[in-house]
């Protein structure tokens, strides 16, 4: 029995160790889980009722987390997000805890006015590309680039470059419709994937003179990567610490962006091989600063290579949008196209002859006013452009701001209020016509504004102008998809019941959904008697 009583005198004593060992590790747990509880609180407190964020309209719980605002960025539906927000609460609303979104176009134009507003940390490229005009937060390495890099997208230079526009767009779509013409007698074309390999072959003849041929062939290897590569830009914007992947995975999960990279350098080691070709903008990255007299700064390798991934991604996502979301609002609106198609004809009945850029400004006004409606309806970029509020804060629309709190510029939101246009979900370019269509357009921000406003938009509309005036001059269209009742997404939501059959989703651009399905467009040639 003694030693069945000191057995158990030792195992209990032996629980009495273990106890008074865990309770140092209990008092630290509870300790970090109070600790936790309290900060959480006083975050909550925080902002909810003590920073001048409070002021700010918006939901309760948007104020205290970013969750649901993240959440419509990765669903793709940021811009009905912000869009519902502004119409519940007003042109300045609270999206986060130290982020408010803005749909005031005089706000929009004094934010983006100047470089007081900085850019915010989301626009960083990964860390093994240079920043590059899109990019940049310095204000000075911005300034320095729009030296670099403007001749190349200025009227004066894009006029000297029309006949390779037209070629690549506007000859080579002709040529590939009349092929199919002649089988069939019509065509059947998925008009978004057209958009963009024209604007591929545009930018290729422009950025690099290279002749990627992509319309002729049905396809490039560059669209679908341009394709990823943005969507990665926008999925970092998200969550920006993604931007660290390249240094932690390497080429093997992000293959698409070090082939992108291998490209560029190609063609600058090839040029170089070559010697100076024509002025494309390459050989003005190469050749900047350069030449005697010339004060702007030299341009390195690296720089030259995100410069050059910018051009593509921006050249032909932005411009193929553009025309996608153009065309679809005239088949679903035939009277207004009707109207256009008899301007078109009216003034350029040849079937031979290329209506220019020229052409259509001068003489088509009726196109233009379209275009114009079209970029104000579904801009290709209505989310958020975000902005620093400056040193000392800033007030807007009677709250103030601290400094360092995110702004976001909601360009679709502002299109799309009804204080800056009037009746803003209905498809009515006559809103750009006549002595109140100059006031209008002032209010249009498709392509941003300011001094970092989108560097390329002069290329965007001249391809926008020559390759619908000229497919519509030369060949009838009508829609290959029935219509159908407007889906229960929120996809849907944004613009109302404008497109309301065509779901969409925004990653740094808004493009279909599902354009193999909602995309079709039948093609006939124009009728022999209105020849």
């Amino acid at each position: 029995m003694n030693g069945a009583g000191g057995n158990s005198t030792r195992l209990m004593f032996d629980d009495d160790d273990d106890f008074n060992n865990s309770t140092p590790l209990t008092s630290i747990m509870y300790s970090l889980a109070t600790l936790t509880i309290v900060l959480l609180l006083f975050k909550i407190i925080y902002e909810r009722w003590v920073t001048p964020l409070s002021q700010v309209p918006g939901k309760y719980l948007h104020s205290i987390s970013s969750l649901p605002m993240r959440y419509n960025m990765l669903r793709g539906t940021l811009p009905q997000f912000l869009l519902s927000l502004h119409r519940q609460y007003g042109p300045v609303v609270r999206i986060a805890p130290q982020r408010v979104s803005v749909a005031d176009v005089e706000m929009l134009r004094h934010i983006l006015g100047s470089h007081v507003y900085r850019k915010t940390p989301s626009y960083d490229m990964p860390s093994v590309l240079e920043a590059n005009t899109f990019s940049t937060r310095s204000a000075e390495l911005s300034s320095e680039r729009r030296r670099q890099m403007g001749p190349g997208f200025s009227h004066k230079h894009l006029l000297e470059m029309e006949d390779r526009i037209n070629e690549c767009g506007v000859l080579r779509l002709r040529e590939v419709l009349d092929q199919e013409i002649k089988k069939d007698g019509v065509v059947r074309m998925q008009y978004n994937r057209v958009f963009s390999l024209i604007a591929l072959d545009v930018i290729g003849i422009l950025g690099f003179g290279k002749r990627f041929e992509a319309l002729r062939s049905g396809g490039h290897e560059l669209v679908g990567m341009l394709v990823r590569i943005r969507m990665f830009n926008y999925v970092t914007m998200a969550f920006p610490w993604f931007k660290k992947l390249p240094m932690l995975v390497g080429r093997r999960l992000l293959g698409t962006l070090y082939r992108l990279i291998d490209f560029a350098l190609q063609a600058i080691e090839q040029r170089r091989k070559e010697g100076k070709g024509m002025v494309d903008l390459l050989q003005m990255m190469m050749d900047v600063g350069r030449t005697e007299g010339d004060r702007r700064m030299t341009m390195s390798d690296p720089q030259m290579v995100s410069e050059t991934i910018l051009h593509l991604i921006a050249g032909v996502d932005t411009t193929s949008a553009g025309l996608t979301w153009t065309l679809a609002l005239l088949l679903e609106h035939r009277e207004i196209m009707d109207r256009l198609v008899s301007e078109i004809r009216t003034v350029f009945p040849d079937l031979q002859t290329v209506v220019s850029f020229e052409d259509c400004r001068l003489r088509l006004p009726y196109l233009t006013a379209v275009i114009n409606e079209s970029l104000r309806i579904m801009s290709p970029t209505p989310g958020m452009l975000p902005r620093l509020a400056p040193a000392g804060g800033v007030r807007l629309g009677g709250y103030f701001l601290p400094a360092g709190t995110w702004i976001c510029c909601s360009i679709g939101a502002v299109h799309l209020n009804p204080a800056t246009f009037a009746l803003p979900g209905v498809f009515d370019p006559e809103r750009f016509l006549g002595e109140k269509g100059a006031a209008t357009k002032h209010n249009l921000l498709a392509f941003s504004t300011g001094v970092r406003a989108c560097l390329g938009r002069n290329l965007a509309l001249v391809e926008m102008h020559v390759v619908l005036a000229n497919l519509l001059k030369n060949y009838d269209l009508r829609s290959a998809i029935c219509p159908s009742k407007p889906e229960s997404s929120s996809a849907n939501e944004y613009c109302g019941e404008v497109l309301s059959c065509i779901s969409r989703r925004y990653m740094m651009t808004i493009n279909p959904s599902n354009p193999d399905r909602d995309c079709q467009v039948l093609v006939y040639p124009r009728k022999p008697e209105e020849i």
